[in-house]
């Protein structure tokens, strides 16, 4: 698809949501949802055009601290009670026919955060068209049927497996994705207004641990970063296996430590290994704070709407091409380099019964996915010339004495 075409679809999708607010042509309890996930839309269009404007790079820390708070706010704290992206509520607001469904809707919507900090405007399209399907239906005379309306968003998952397959095969081998790497290696780290370039929520534990690292001379820093590298060059050592066959490395962190990731770069780069760093899964490769825990656990079974077995089959047999196509990349691709954090205020999650669950059918098909999924990978990227190392540190919220610990 050309970026003409992809802009005019966009554009033409803005344009309608931008309407949809004051509109009254879909009743209530539905409207309500609507024209809020509108305005949700509308908002990551004006963040996605200040962004375009520069306003990361103008704007003060605490501008960008409000900057950054605002596509979350609805699931902080309090607030999440009455959200639609909490399962519970929105069950209770929108009824058993469809309040499942459209807290789905909901979660999805909410990557758009993702997609307009990084640019990906397809995604983000395909969202928003998605969102403008279901709007028209409820629209009719007569409301939609449940089936209807899972089968729009099974339709919408399906028809772009082949395009978000790619991408997370990208994400491990490919290293010319460079939004993440371009904010370590461009930003002024002294200066903490780098940490909102990502759009991932930013909270004390990642300001806490930039601006103590900030504290170290750069031979420190180097330290760290050797021990966290010379791990991996080990792991590869103790294993007798060829690193100098290979080419990149996955580097995987939490936001806060790129004083230290600049360092494991450039060092990495000296043994012949370009870095791959990607946000990868939210919050999993290169990972912010969560703005609430209890909405990520919600959502972590939304599959179970639309998963069956075609579209694991449609998953694989793109999983499979995508893997192919990126062989070459694939073989290069030496491992994961992880920097794990610990020390979080533990979390004690909730099982809602209005949340969506595997049944016992999907559960065999998600294992079964992975099964394959894990045998395609390893086809391309293979255990015996395979590596990987992991170094921990704590997070400030551990103790204030935090500084000691690390």
């Amino acid at each position: 698809m050309t970026d003409e075409l992809l802009n005019e679809r966009y554009a033409l999708a803005i344009e309608r949501i931008r309407q949809i607010p004051a509109e009254k042509s879909v009743p209530q309890p539905y409207r309500d949802f609507f024209a809020q996930m509108a305005q949700y839309l509308c908002k990551m269009d004006q963040i996605r055009s200040r962004i375009a404007e520069g306003y990361l790079k103008t704007a003060s820390e605490e501008e960008l601290a409000v900057f950054n708070r605002e596509p979350y706010e609805d699931v902080i704290g309090e607030w999440y009670e009455t959200s639609y992206g909490n399962p519970a509520f929105a069950v209770r607001a929108l009824g058993e026919t469809h309040g499942r469904s459209l807290c789905c809707l909901y979660r999805e919507l909410g990557n758009a955060v993702v997609w307009v900090y990084e640019d990906r405007l397809l995604e983000l399209t395909a969202a928003m068209e998605l969102y403008l399907e279901l709007y028209a239906m409820f629209e009719e005379k007569t409301l939609p049927s449940a089936q209807y309306v899972k089968e729009s968003i099974y339709w919408y998952v399906s028809d772009y497996a082949e395009e978000r397959q790619e991408y997370q095969v990208r994400e491990i081998v490919d290293p010319s994705l460079h939004f993440v790497k371009d904010i370590v290696m461009e930003s002024d780290l002294t200066d903490l207004r780098y940490l909102y370039q990502y759009g991932e929520y930013i909270t004390e534990n990642e300001k806490g641990t930039a601006r103590f690292l900030n504290t170290f001379s750069q031979e420190e820093i180097d330290a760290m970063a050797r021990t966290y590298t010379e791990g991996f060059r080990k792991c590869f050592l103790v294993a007798r296996k060829d690193l100098s066959k290979k080419k990149t490395v996955s580097i995987r962190f939490h936001i806060g430590f790129e004083r230290m990731i600049r360092a494991a770069i450039l060092q990495f780069r000296e043994m012949g290994l370009e870095p791959v760093i990607s946000s990868g899964a939210r919050r999993t490769w290169v990972a912010g704070a969560s703005a609430n825990k209890q909405y990520d656990y919600d959502h972590r079974s939304d599959e179970a709407l639309y998963l069956n077995e075609d579209l694991v089959k449609r998953r694989l047999r793109a999983m499979q091409v995508k893997y192919d196509e990126y062989k070459e990349l694939a073989d290069g691709y030496a491992g994961p380099a992880v920097v794990e954090t610990f020390g979080e205020v533990p979390f004690e999650p909730v099982n809602k019964k209005q949340a969506l669950h595997l049944n016992e059918r999907q559960q065999k098909l998600r294992v079964g996915f992975q099964n394959e999924a894990g045998q395609i990978v390893n086809r391309y990227i293979k255990d015996d010339e395979y590596g990987y190392t992991i170094i921990a540190y704590p997070m400030p919220e551990i103790d204030p004495r935090y500084e000691k610990f690390l």
